[in-house]
């Protein structure tokens, strides 16, 4: 099983490795984790990310509508679509779990009828669960004292998707791989989806969402069969499920609260902080031209495509924000994690649980489920998103 690092100055370590390399601002996006003497080159802002979260869809549907319409070439047709599925899925992933997610608590602006306006409008667009529906469940039950139990709907589609503890890790690994390939899961899911859009909620929304449904209907007329599985069902159904999935189970380690924990410990010992990336080679040296090699290798195909599809944003370290729940620049959210952090370590009080790399997240979570004690399991009402 992949531990976590031992504790701050080792997780700093891994980072301060980077410090070889130029471009440091690039290095804290992509890895999550903050220098703590860096100053970033200008402020992030709501808006800023809001921009940058739809560029990356307009870019990824720009690519695979190339792919599909224009490029004559094979390999340029499969190099163009896998480019632009990488930043339509990620793009998406980002407004869903990062946007709309900060827009329920809040904190995307000061104006709450903007935020709620937002998100309606992009909800609606990636047909994704309703801001009222969203709010009550994210910031009343899952960061309430529902957190780590039955009531939790993100526990549950764990275990309802069969991620239950006691299991072999083999067992798990098998359970992920069949669920996201699964016809059924991917059904159902756009199911619960399509469902969110157009029951119970207000008639603006479900205007919203029948005109949506109708303009993509449309666009897919045009685009023929094949354009519209490739540009749209593809990255923005099957990938993007696929890519919710592998966030959702590394996100916590999904054990159920035991008794006299305290809610706000639950929500210490679940969190995950999912750092991208790994220890740099000391030098250039020939020596070490394998091991840069191997670490190109891993950032360019493992750490890079897990940032952006997995842990967009603030969820790289996701940990920070169940403790500061209602600290409104989550866009801040590496340099603010890092002050914590650095804090906690210098009381001799660090108790983060940093792991490098989301396949280590991933291991390290199914290796708790397998080790913790079968439970008896009823039928559990859950939500996907």
């Amino acid at each position: 099983m992949r531990r976590p690092v031992n504790g701050y100055h080792q997780s700093t370590e891994i980072r301060r490795s980077y410090e070889i390399l130029p471009f440091q601002g690039v290095w804290t996006w992509l890895t999550g984790k903050e220098l703590p003497e860096r100053k970033p080159l200008w402020k992030n802002s709501s808006t800023e990310m809001v921009m940058w979260s739809l560029s990356w869809v307009a870019l990824g549907v720009a690519l695979t509508t190339l792919s599909v319409m224009h490029v004559q070439n094979t390999v340029g047709q499969i190099f163009c679509w896998l480019a632009g599925a990488l930043f339509s899925v990620s793009g998406a992933r980002y407004i869903v779990a990062t946007i709309i997610h900060h827009g329920v608590h809040g904190h995307l602006y000061k104006s709450q009828k903007v935020n709620k306006a937002l998100c309606e409008v992009l909800s609606t667009l990636f047909i994704v669960q309703p801001y009222e529906s969203y709010r009550q469940f994210h910031v009343y039950e899952h960061h309430g004292r529902e957190f780590s139990t039955f009531e939790d709907k993100d526990l549950a589609a764990i275990y309802q998707l069969g991620f239950t503890p006691g299991k072999s890790k083999s067992a798990l690994y098998a359970r992920l791989l069949l669920t996201l390939i699964s016809p059924k899961f991917h059904l159902v899911f756009l199911y619960g989806r399509v469902k969110s859009n157009l029951i119970g909620v207000p008639f603006y929304r479900l205007m919203m969402t029948l005109v949506w449904f109708a303009t993509l209907g449309v666009l897919g007329y045009f685009a023929g069969p094949l354009g519209t599985l490739l540009i749209l069902l593809m990255p923005f159904i099957v990938l993007y499920q696929m890519a919710s999935l592998m966030h959702l189970l590394t996100e916590h380690v999904w054990l159920v609260r035991k008794e006299g924990e305290s809610v706000r410990d639950s929500h210490i010992n679940n969190c995950l902080a999912r750092f991208c990336g790994s220890m740099c080679p000391p030098d250039f040296s020939v020596k070490h031209w394998g091991h840069w090699s191997q670490w190109a290798a891993m950032h360019l195909f493992v750490h890079l495509p897990c940032r952006m599809l997995f842990v967009q944003g603030s969820l790289v370290c996701h940990d920070w924000h169940h403790r500061h729940g209602s600290v409104r620049q989550w866009y801040d959210y590496a340099r603010l994690r890092e002050l914590h952090a650095q804090k906690l370590a210098t009381q001799e009080r660090y108790d983060y649980i940093d792991i490098w790399g989301v396949h280590n997240a991933l291991d390290y979570v199914l290796s708790t489920l397998s080790e913790a004690p079968a439970i008896r399991l009823e039928q559990l009402t859950y939500r996907l998103n």
